[in-house]
Parts: C-alpha cells; structure tokens; sequence
C-alpha cells in the first residue's frame, strides 16, 4: 500500500511538473505599461489577456509547437527566426514589443498575457487559418486588423479600432473611453456591440446591405417632417460624447446596452 502511494505521488508529481513548463513558455519584461505598445502580427488563434504582473508571458495550449523528430534542430522559416522555441519571433525596440509568428503552421492558440493598460496592436493578412482574435480586460488603446477573423473583445475600455473582411466583430465594454474614437468594422458579416448605459457618445451606424438594432436610448436629430432614404442610422447617447461608429457592410449590426 504504502508502494501504491509512492507512485501515485511521483506520477502526480511528474503531471504538475510538464504542466508547469507547458504553462511558462516565453516572457519578456517591459517596463511602464502605459509607454508600451505590444505589435502582434500573422499570429493564429491568438487571445491577448490583462493580468497582474508587469511583463508579457506568452504560452501556447499545444506546449513546444516542434515535432518529437526535429529535436536538436533549429526551426528554419522564410518567415524570420524563431527565437521563442514555440514558433514565434519577438523583438523588442525601445517602448514596443513586436511578436510575429515565425513558423508556418502551429498548433493550439497562443495566450499572450499583459499588464492592462498596455497599447495593442493585432494584424492578420493571411488566410483562414489565422482563427479568432481575442482582447480580454486591456484598457489601454486597441487596434485590430484582420481579413478572415473573427474578433471578439471583452471587458475593454477602447478606444478601439477594428477592422475584419470576413469574420464578425463582437465588442462588451465594460466603458467607453472618452480619450479618442472608436470604430468596428466588418465588411461581410455582423457586429455586436455592448455598451454600459451611462455611456456618452455620438453614434453612426452604417449598415448598407443589413440592418441595425439595439435596446440602448438613443436620441436622434430633429427632421423638418421628410423622411431620408439612407443606410446610415446616427444620434447620440446621454447627450452625446466620443466618437463611435459600427459598420457592417454585408451584415447586421447590435447595439446593446449591458
């Protein structure tokens, strides 16, 4: 018996020991999280989270992106050299941070974790592999360029700019930055924005090919009685403030109070 428990210690042991170095992957430090702007770029199924500490740690759920075979060898890629050991390249130039996915075809996401008020910047031109992009908790300023993702924010404060060709766009502020405008953007599928209700701002929501809908009290300008054919709906929220505007080009657009 006292056998059995040995080796249910030592496999227990064995278990937490790879999960702790799957986890610790890649970290970079930073120094004032405000100055700093993390450039992400080409980086499939990413999700960019705010936590505590004061550096970058990027893990990726597959853990070392190598095959068993390619032990001792150095991953070679037209893309760049992969210094991270999990098919990414990072380089740090005074205040910035650029992380760019040196190898071709890599399994799992990757979780990068940041300080909060961090500036991000996310750029995806490839194909459709490059999956969801995800902004979790950062209230710092968010950019967000991509062709087949789906974008999905959450617990942001903005300003926020973002732009997908093919993939939907869904954004819950948990407020909305009075600091600079805010723009959502999806050519050819839907975007759903979640707004506290105190928030003030001046909308525009363009919707030339869908249809817009939300629950929130908008206020809309006098009209001398003639009605405008138009696919752009504007008014403003609590009397009015930053800039927002929501467009979905081939799709529909929500706005809805949180």
């Amino acid at each position: 018996m006292k056998k059995l428990n040995i080796k249910i210690a030592i496999a227990v042991l064995a278990l937490l020991t790879t999960g702790s170095l799957v986890a610790q992957d890649y970290s970079v430090e930073i120094g004032n999280a405000s100055s700093t702007t993390i450039i992400i770029k080409e980086v499939n199924r990413v999700s960019v989270e705010a936590y505590d500490g004061n550096g970058i740690e990027i893990s990726n759920s597959n853990g070392n992106s190598q095959p068993e075979r390619a032990a001792g060898l150095k991953p070679l890629s037209a893309r760049g050299e992969d210094n991270t050991g999990i098919g990414l390249n990072v380089q740090k130039d005074g205040n910035s941070v650029t992380i760019f996915q040196a190898a071709r075809r890599v399994k799992g996401k990757y979780t990068i974790k940041v300080p909060k008020n961090v500036k991000v910047q996310i750029q995806h031109t490839g194909n459709w592999e490059g999956g969801k992009i995800e902004v979790h908790g950062i209230a710092g300023e968010i950019e967000v360029s991509g062709r087949f993702n789906a974008v999905h924010l959450e617990n942001v404060t903005g300003p926020a700019l973002v732009n997908t060709l093919h993939g939907n766009v869904t954004a819950i502020f948990t407020e909305l930055s009075q600091k600079g405008p805010t723009s959502l953007v999806s050519v050819y599928n839907t975007v759903d924005v979640t707004l506290p209700t105190s928030t003030k701002a001046n909308v525009v929501i363009k919707t030339p090919f869908g249809e817009a809908y939300s629950d929130l009290d908008m206020e809309f300008p006098k009209t001398d009685g003639m009605r405008k054919v138009s696919s752009t709906v504007e008014g403003t929220l609590n009397g009015g403030g930053v800039e927002l505007e929501v467009k979905a080009s081939h799709g529909n657009a929500y706005l809805r109070k949180k």
